[in-house]
């Protein structure tokens, strides 16, 4: 009954559009394209502008009309509406999966993220989250481009599977003031003041500030496992999340400074017992995770020697964690753990592309890092603190690509990068044969190699324990990329892969503390395909479905990797054009995890956009339509097994006001 309530829900408005009549002409002019975009221009493929269709990957771009017309709430949402593509939530963090990847201890090291091309990896964990953590309000994001597969042989470490980059609007997009207020289940709210414009010299700028809150579901998932001590004062509910975002830019002749501000503050209760017993005892004191991340970057964008277009950047950084963990180790003694991590990188690139060649585009850039500060300790309060880990480092970097077009219907691309290490150098290739028999079709046959360095908080965590350093990750994949339009309205994509990973660095927990070594041979084989159609009046669907099989050493599903995943979106008008909904409905196969599994998931999400005014919107959403109640992997043991409880249904209003 609940799947029959919640498909009920999920194709119901259908009726809305055959009640409401023939549309006006107005309604017309504001409907969206009947065809899918046949010439969409992605950048991060390959560092320069081109054609979806010439690009080297299987790209995925989700624009700013789609995030708003499915309610996406963070970075994590977006991706996770993509091919391969999923999330775990453990509540601290959102972490990413991608074909079948997702292994304890992996705090999104292995996908780069980009915010405008700036690199936001850090240097202590290597990580980039894409929950609530991550740097930039939803709000402000045009489109995500997202390159699945290695990215070595452009961008370096890090792009390992894949590479996200965040494109940010602009004063053509968010012209004069605009301000958000969101309020919704589990004690959420959100704020947002924004600005930009272009003045009459050709400057654009932009400025905006946001806070969000969340106080948490009055009966969180450890309440399930958890009763308060006698002696416990105040509310066993504790699970704040409070999250403030400052970005500014700009822009004027090819120059663009870009600066970012993020704070956060995780809230969680202080727990005791062991983990054989029936109940844990929520005791006094709070858990507090703090996250600070600040960067500001300048590019310039200049054409040298009348035939060279030239792109320099130059990017400062620094990010802070602070942990505080009390911890009892009998029912009287309240003991805290502090952890700290600090770090602070200056990176620079200089590249060129040149295309003056006859059927050439050439493409050669060189890029370093200076590391300034990399900070980690850990101590109990009272107790005789270890020495913290430190170091300064840097590596730079040497890249090239040619786009040699062998004749109208045939583009051979090759290119490799070059990268000297504190870990050690490194070499990737990339080739791809790119076919376009006919305007409707277009097939890629692609290989590529890419690696990752153990970060420093993995050196750090070896060393502490006495065990050895791991060795770097590294992957060797080979996929096919068809591209085919059925129709003017109907556009097919389909990816199959193989990937071959060795030495990727595993969480593991010694008598001296955490560890981390290099695991077994990894194996990858998938099927990605995505079916997009457009109707008449504004009416999409869109059907994504994957298929991947990932093992570890003799034939072992790898830990929390899905079989089968399946997303669909449906959005159409409900009752005039000033009005959408859009609908999405999620499925992630079971997944094998320590110490048991997790069922499979079918969770479906509904938001209802619409216009009151000219210059005021307003949106509903209702996440998890069907309240169903599930679970996600964690990265450490929770209480009996390595899974959370999630949320269930979360309702969000938000208005938006323009002057």
């Amino acid at each position: 009954m609940k799947y029959i309530f919640l498909l009920f829900f999920l194709f119901s408005p259908a009726w809305a559009v055959q009640d409401s009549g023939a549309p006006s002409l107005e309604d017309l002019l504001d409907t969206a394209l009947i065809n899918p975009p046949s010439n969409v221009d992605v950048s991060t493929a390959s560092k320069f502008a081109q054609r979806i269709k010439n690009a080297p990957s299987a790209v995925r771009v989700i624009s700013r009309d789609d995030i708003q017309q499915f309610g996406y709430r963070t970075l994590g949402e977006i991706l996770r509406s993509m091919p391969g593509l999923f999330t775990s939530y453990d509540g601290q963090n959102t972490f990413l999966g991608a074909r079948g990847v997702a292994i304890p201890g992996d705090y999104n090291t292995r996908v780069l993220i980009l915010i405008d091309g700036i690199r936001l990896n850090n240097n202590v964990f290597d990580s980039a989250f894409v929950g609530n953590e991550f740097p930039l309000d939803v709000d402000l994001i045009d489109r995500v481009e997202y390159v699945p597969g290695p990215g070595s042989a452009i961008y370096g470490n890090n792009a390992f599977l894949g590479v996200v980059n965040v494109l940010t609007r602009g004063a053509a997009s968010l012209r004069g003031a605009e301000g958000a207020i969101e309020y919704g289940s589990f004690n959420t709210s959100k704020l947002r003041a924004s600005m930009a414009s272009r003045l009459e010299n050709g400057m654009e700028y932009l400025i905006s500030a946001s806070q969000f809150y969340r106080g948490g579901p009055s009966h969180p998932a450890y309440m399930d496992y958890a009763v308060p001590a006698a002696e416990f004062k105040g509310d066993p509910a504790i699970d704040g999340d409070l999250s403030r975002y400052l970005f500014a830019k700009l822009s004027m002749d090819g120059l663009q400074l870009s600066a970012a501000f993020s704070s956060r503050e995780k809230k969680s209760p202080v727990l005791f017992g062991t983990w054989d017993t029936p109940f844990l005892m929520i005791k006094n004191g709070v858990s507090l995770n703090e996250n600070q991340h600040s960067f500001i970057g300048l590019t310039y964008d200049f054409d040298a020697f009348t035939d060279w277009n030239m792109q320099a950047r130059l990017n400062y950084h620094q990010e802070e964690y602070k942990g505080s963990y009390p911890f009892y180790m009998d029912e009287e003694t309240m003991y805290v753990s502090k952890e700290n991590a600090k770090g602070s990188w200056w990176d620079a690139e200089l590249h060129a592309l040149y295309h003056q060649l006859a059927g050439h585009k050439i493409l050669l850039g060189v890029e370093g890092r200076v590391n300034t500060e990399q900070f980690w300790h850990s101590y109990v309060v009272g107790f005789n603190e270890q020495n913290p880990v430190e170091q300064s480092a840097s590596h730079y970097a040497f890249f090239a690509q040619d786009e040699f077009s062998l004749t109208d219907t045939l583009t051979l691309i090759a290119g490799a990068r070059y990268d000297h290490t504190e870990y050690g150098d490194h070499i990737n290739p990339r080739l791809g044969l790119i076919w376009n028999p006919r305007d409707k079709t277009n097939i890629k046959l692609l290989y590529g190699s890419a690696f990752r360095n153990p970060n420093f908080f993995e050196q750090s965590q070896n060393k502490a324990s006495q065990f050895k350093n791991a060795n770097a990750e590294k992957i060797t994949t080979l996929e096919l990329v068809a591209e085919h339009y059925l129709s003017p309205s109907s556009k097919l994509n389909s990816s199959i892969y193989h990937y071959e990973m060795n030495d990727l660095i595993g969480q593991g927990d010694s008598r001296f503390g955490l560890i981390y070594a290099n695991l077994e041979k990894i194996m990858s084989a998938g099927f990605e395909t995505e079916l997009e159609q457009r109707f008449d009046y504004g009416i999409q669907a869109k059907l994504a479905y994957s298929l991947q099989k990932t093992t570890i050493g003799n034939d072992i599903e790898l830990f929390n990797s899905p079989r089968h995943m399946l997303n669909f979106k449906f959005l159409l008008p409900f009752a005039d054009s000033h009005w959408k909904l859009g609908t999405e409905l999620r499925y992630v196969s079971r997944r094998d995890i320590f110490y048991g599994e997790l069922p499979a998931q079918w969770l479906a999400d509904m938001t209802l956009n619409g216009e009151i005014s000219k210059n005021c919107s307003v949106s509903l959403s209702i996440h998890n339509l069907g309240d169903v109640s599930y679970q996600e992997a964690t990265r450490t043991i929770n209480f009996d097994r390595f899974s959370i409880k999630q949320d269930g249904r979360d309702i969000q209003l938000k208005i938006n006001v323009r002057y």
